[in-house]
């Protein structure tokens, strides 16, 4: 009879449990963050959030814990799924330091992967992020930030630095390290794989970029880095001065830095170093610990004194000539699996990693819309299109992001182009971000011989086809329009757009320095969005807004 009982015990708690099974959930996978700095400390943030829901209702989560102020850009703030939909955001300000992040609309994606796509400008000089410090008689900028810390456990995280330098060459090699000064602290180099991917500047310019990326994070990992390179590369007009026993000078020909994170300079990386206290905090913290051990104020005295004698001036005790930092050593694309192939993709998606040119792809596109009856091409050359009555999407999403191009003249609106082809590649980059390329693009290249002889009469075997015609060579009229198309084209759009996507990729066009949104522009959205979002919010979404959020929580700095 106990048996009994027990067995019933515990069936009932696997009923109890069943709903919360059967209910589904949804989980944060990793997060990819941007930042793009200015000569004068100002920058642009810029993160990429993937959740996957497994038959639940995810509308969006809180963003907090970061030290600096944000200007959040509303107007470029979507996400993007699996399927490549797109869905604008709405992000919502509750306090300085907690924002509100949901699918606009009171929209809610239930099933499959999702990408948050957001950015905002902040000042990291005034933030104390980004200051002046003194090696010896070295002057130089030193970075010490970190995106912000998220509840979830994540499969990786990546940040990507982009410094205000130009370079002489693409590549990045230790010389072109040691011309810079730049150098890291100990610890970054320990706990992320580090490499330097190269963009193009609005000029044509290559410019410095730092990739650090970690595996497997657990919740609330600090990524924290801290890096160095040479001030004159910048125009800060603020300096770490002085050091725990002396305060900064009275006259000084630079501003005093704000050090929220003081402890900072003698535990870079550590524990202590995420504790926001000042420099007179700090004093404080000593002074009475001193007092609560005054029986033993020997001891006290003896470890301050050996503590003021290590102490160096700057935003952390480095011994530079001691070897206390070390150069970072390249791991390039060290979070790609070898051999791993994205089996995945889309045609068109296939044709990104394949390196089509993109104005040929773009007229495989049109062609394609023009083949379905989406619109009609008036002329080649330059390009014009007529899209016809009724018509505002299509079946494909890429192929919807081009049609929303489409200026009431029939032209193709440049900046829509971009956008459509940034699309393309946000939703190629959610599936092969840990894939082997060579061996992706190999594996699709083998599909062209395997597919492109299929019939003309679906998306699938017309972008399949046209790669076919496209590699081997060969004309074929049926594709005649699409290269017209590609042609006009190539002839109206940018340089950057005749190539391929990893040239688009390092373009100007996917260079942006850090913005601004105006004050007016903020007051109006705030004025007359968030009283019919708050309504909407509040009558259909509030009572699972705990449920449906992961909070992320302060510590970036």
């Amino acid at each position: 009879m106990k048996r009994i009982k027990i067995f019933l015990a515990v069936l009932l708690s696997c009923a109890a449990l069943a709903p919360a099974v059967l209910a589904g959930g949804f989980k944060m996978r990793w997060v990819e963050t941007e930042l793009l700095l200015d000569r004068d400390g100002k920058a642009q943030v810029s993160y990429a959030v993937r959740w996957n829901s497994d038959d639940a209702q995810l509308h969006g989560f809180y963003f907090e814990g970061f030290q600096e102020t944000p200007v959040f850009d509303l107007e470029k703030a979507y996400a993007l799924d699996g399927a490549g939909i797109r869905y604008p955001l709405e992000i919502k300000k509750l306090s300085d330091r907690k924002y509100d992040i949901v699918l606009g609309g009171g929209r809610a994606f239930s099933s499959g992967e999702i990408t948050y796509f957001f950015r905002y400008a902040a000042d990291l000089q005034a933030s104390g992020n980004l200051t002046q410090t003194m090696a010896g008689e070295k002057r130089l900028a030193v970075l010490n930030w970190a995106p912000v810390q998220w509840d979830d456990a994540l499969d990786h995280e990546a940040l990507t630095v982009r410094f205000p330098v130009e370079l002489a060459a693409p590549a990045v090699d230790a010389q072109a390290l040691f011309a810079m000064d730049f150098r890291t602290e100990k610890f970054v180099n320990e706990r992320y794989s580090i490499d330097y991917p190269t963009v193009r500047n609005a000029e044509g310019k290559d410019v410095f970029s730092v990739r650090f990326f970690r595996k497997a994070l657990e919740s609330r990992y600090h990524f924290q880095v801290q890096v160095y390179l040479d001030a004159a590369r910048f125009a800060l007009n603020t300096m770490a001065y002085g050091s725990l026993a002396k305060a900064a000078p009275a006259r000084t020909k630079y501003l005093p830095a704000k050090e929220k994170y003081y402890l900072n300079r003698y535990f870079p990386g550590s524990m202590l170093a995420a504790l926001p206290v000042s420099r007179g905090e700090t004093l404080f913290v000593i002074l009475l610990l001193a007092l609560l051990f005054v029986a033993a104020p020997f001891f006290i005295l003896t470890v301050k004194h050996n503590a003021m004698l290590t102490a160096q001036a700057g935003i952390s005790a480095v011994n530079w000539d001691g070897g206390e930092w070390a150069a970072p050593k390249a791991q390039v694309s060290s979070f790609r699996v070898a051999g791993k192939v994205a089996k995945n993709l889309s045609p068109l998606e296939a044709g990104v990693v394949m390196g089509v040119p993109l104005a040929e792809m773009l007229g495989l596109m049109v062609a394609n819309m023009e083949r379905k009856g989406l619109l009609k091409v008036r002329n080649y050359s330059p390009l014009t299109v007529e899209r016809l009555p009724g018509i505002s999407a299509s079946n494909d999403p890429y192929e919807t992001a081009l049609l929303a191009a489409i200026k009431p003249d029939g032209t193709l609106d440049e900046a829509g182009a971009q956008s459509a082809l940034k699309t393309l590649g946000a939703g190629v980059e959610q599936k092969i971000w840990d894939c082997d390329l060579e061996a992706t693009k190999e594996h699709y290249r083998k599909e062209v011989d395997r597919r492109g002889q299929q019939g003309m009469d679906t998306d699938l075997g017309y972008y399949w086809g046209g790669y076919h015609r496209h590699y081997h060579r060969y004309d074929n009229r049926a594709y005649d329009g699409a290269v017209k198309a590609g042609d006009g084209l190539k002839a109206a759009l940018p340089q950057d757009f005749s190539a391929g996507f990893d040239s688009f990729r390092t373009s100007k066009m996917c260079y942006e320095g850090a913005f601004a949104n105006s004050a007016c522009h903020d007051a109006c959205h705030s004025a007359c969005h968030d009283a019919c979002h708050s309504a909407c919010h509040s009558a259909c979404h509030s009572a699972c807004h705990g449920a449906c959020h992961s909070a992320c929580v302060s510590g970036g700095h």
